[in-house]
């Protein structure tokens, strides 16, 4: 069954690109930390647990409002929601470059993931109504690049202007981004349900009885296990401790490493478009999922045991984050598995499931890197970092695992 929206492809283009904007911010502000940990440990005086819970507090509050989020997106117009939650989004990163101490930092990235959860949502949700089912997969390839060129941006871009305006003013840059960017969607982004789309839209069921036929699907949750499983090494090295560990394993300056980390969004941005057009080449989405889960399973092990430098280093952690383009792959997959009724309510479970990993991974690590509580700065060693990233490695492992043995694929439900 057709999901055309009746608006011209143009529209349906420019609703994509500008809910697209705000998925790019906020993954510029998601990683942002990462290229901030020593200015954030000086000046809040906390150790690498401590930064790696306050950093994860962003994924507690996007976590939460997953479920809340696609529930909204079925019922009401994107515009509204997403206007709101660019704002608060805007609001956590002003208020965190005021943050004098690590309580303040953790209210402040409470704020911002509960505006961000809305993000990647946003996006499908808007592509899920305005285009065809079978250019599904490819649009969150797509929205999937997109988001790792946020991600970029949050790294580099952001490290230089660290370096120039301090970690306090960047975030203060950040927020007006923000307040700009919710003006642009409020007076450009509007569209209906009409149509044969709009009869679907009245009759959804109600909250409850979406998301009970949403969790009582047993392959729901598989595809989630394995999105979370792969979104482990972007939530978990690059976005907060990877260009540390780079610093330390293959002597980098902090701007080199934040170069070098980058590679893994980029390697992520330049797959998830080709996992789609592959899975869709084959007829299959399945095995993408086993050998994206593969590759980088391999690849993240020579990058933590290996000394690198150069091209081998930038390619194997482009090779790492392309492997986690099978998490953007899992979107399609788990909306052929639900019916398209409940569509915002199933892919914001996904989501929920990917984001939890950055809940879990980032003070994870972080605790076992410094393999006490809330401690004050000090120098980590090389041998702390590989022990807390071994949890990466265990990760990209348990996915082969989950992709090869527990997940199974409806292919009737994509055509």
């Amino acid at each position: 069954m057709s999901s055309t929206q009746p608006v011209s492809m143009k529209k349906a283009i420019l609703f994509y690109i500008i809910s697209s904007l705000f998925l790019i911010f906020e993954m510029a502000v998601q990683v942002s930390p990462s290229v901030m940990t020593n200015d954030l440990m000086r000046d809040l005086n906390i150790g690498a647990f401590a930064l790696g819970l306050m950093s994860g507090f962003y994924f507690y509050t996007y976590t939460l409002m997953q479920i809340p989020s696609g529930l909204l997106f079925d019922k009401y117009k994107p515009r509204t929601i997403i206007s709101f939650s660019i704002l608060i989004c805007a609001l956590g990163s002003f208020i965190f470059g005021f943050a004098t101490n690590y309580y303040f930092g953790c209210i402040a990235r409470l704020l911002t993931g509960f505006g961000s959860a809305f993000a990647f949502v946003s996006v499908l949700v808007v592509a899920s109504d305005l285009f065809h089912n079978k250019y599904f997969a490819l649009l969150t390839g797509i929205t999937q690049m997109l988001a790792a060129f946020g991600a970029m941006l949050g790294q580099m871009p952001v490290s230089m202007l660290v370096n120039t305006f301090g970690w306090r003013h960047t975030m203060f840059l950040l927020a007006l981004i923000g307040v700009v960017l919710t003006i642009l969607v409020w007076l450009l982004m509007n569209y209906e349900k009409q149509g044969q789309m709009q009869c679907h839209f009245s009759k959804e069921p109600k909250i409850t009885a979406s998301l009970k036929t949403v969790i009582q699907s047993p392959q729901t949750w598989m595809i989630a296990l394995y999105a979370c499983l792969l979104w482990a090494p972007m939530s978990g090295f690059a976005s907060l401790w990877g260009v540390q560990f780079l610093t330390k394993a293959d002597h980098l300056t902090a701007n080199a490493a934040a170069f070098y980390c980058s590679f893994m969004w980029l390697g992520l941005a330049l797959a998830s478009p080709l996992l789609g057009l592959l899975a869709n080449a084959l007829n299959s989405k399945r095995m993408p999922l086993i050998l994206s889960a593969l590759l980088g399973a391999i690849s993240f092990a020579c990058i933590l045991e290996l000394p690198l430098s150069g091209l081998i280093l930038g390619i194997l952690l482009a090779c790492a984050g392309a492997s986690c383009s099978g998490q953007a792959l899992s979107f399609a997959l788990v909306r052929d598995n639900n019916a398209y009724s409940i569509k915002g309510t199933a892919i914001a479970f996904n989501n929920m499931a990917v984001v939890i990993s950055g809940a879990i991974v980032q003070p994870l690590i972080g605790h076992l890197i410094s393999d006490s509580t809330l401690d004050s700065v000090k120098n980590y060693a090389l041998a702390d970092y590989k022990k807390g990233l071994m949890v990466i490695l265990i990760a990209y492992i348990a996915a082969t695992f989950t992709s090869i043995f527990l997940i199974k694929e409806n292919k009737s439900a994509s055509n």
